[in-house]
């Protein structure tokens, strides 16, 4: 049997089948396109996003830096009171300066080699927020450890470390003369007066030596000692960039 259309079915049939293609061709290729744009457009909003942090962030460098020099300069300041970290000949010669005018008589010193020590905190400050900003500022792809973000949203209570300080100890024996109880006097003031942190723990003096010698006073000092800030250096402004270098790695001890 033969199936003749007419011209209107045959217009139709081509508008159905041009209709098919359309939706086909949306489905297969328009509607994927279409949901790649969007998640352009996704993605695009975060990455601006970003960089508006970034650029936030970055607009505090300046205040970031101001801090850094004023807490440099401000441990500059009390990094004074502290002796130097140096050879016990150093801290011998240092005292001996500082007592010079006294016309001492010195029979003995002795000093023994610095070491660490640990000076536990009596005060409890409270916690440095504005650190905690600069920190947090500085933190463009937020990648401190987790410790650290809970520390800043109160999260955990900080717990302040002990500070490592050098402490030396030293004997220093001199002869007293005549005037006995001046002179020990006027070491003692001396020692007072000088700003570094040298403490004077005993003092022990011979009024009547046995033998007959010069009658003598021993005293017991400790000082304390620092690895000192070079201050200079962290005020000093460069556009040169340092790379971080890798730590070396320590090679491996041969197998017994």
């Amino acid at each position: 049997m033969n199936l003749k259309l007419s011209y209107r079915d045959k217009v139709i049939f081509i508008v159905v089948m041009v209709i098919l293609v359309l939706v086909a061709g949306f489905f297969l290729l328009i509607r994927p396109k279409y949901e790649q744009v969007n998640l352009a457009k996704d993605t695009l909003a975060a990455k601006q996003q970003e960089k508006a942090d970034i650029d936030t962030k970055i607009g505090t460098l300046p205040d970031i830096i101001q801090n850094m020099k004023d807490a440099a300069e401000e441990i500059g300041e009390k990094q004074k009171i502290f002796l130097d970290e140096a050879h016990p000949y150093v801290n011998e010669t240092y005292i001996r300066e500082a007592l010079s005018g006294l016309n001492l008589d010195i029979t003995e010193m002795r000093t023994e080699y610095t070491v660490a020590s640990s000076i536990n905190r009596y005060t409890v400050e409270k916690q440095h927020y504005l650190a905690y900003e600069n920190k947090m500022n500085a933190d463009l792809y937020n990648e401190l450890p987790q410790e650290v973000y809970d520390l800043y949203n109160n999260v955990a209570a900080p717990v302040y470390p002990n500070t490592i300080i050098g402490v030396t100890n030293m004997t220093l024996t001199y002869n007293l003369g005549t005037n006995s109880l001046n002179r020990v006097y006027d070491v003692m003031d001396r020692l007072a007066d000088d700003e570094k942190t040298i403490i004077l723990n005993s003092v022990t003096a011979e009024s009547n030596p046995a033998s007959g010698d010069e009658p003598s006073a021993t005293m017991s000092i400790t000082m304390y000692s620092i690895f000192p800030l070079n201050v200079e250096e962290v005020l000093k402004e460069t556009d040169e960039v340092k790379p971080i270098e890798p730590a070396a790695e320590e090679a491996a001890e041969p197998a017994v």
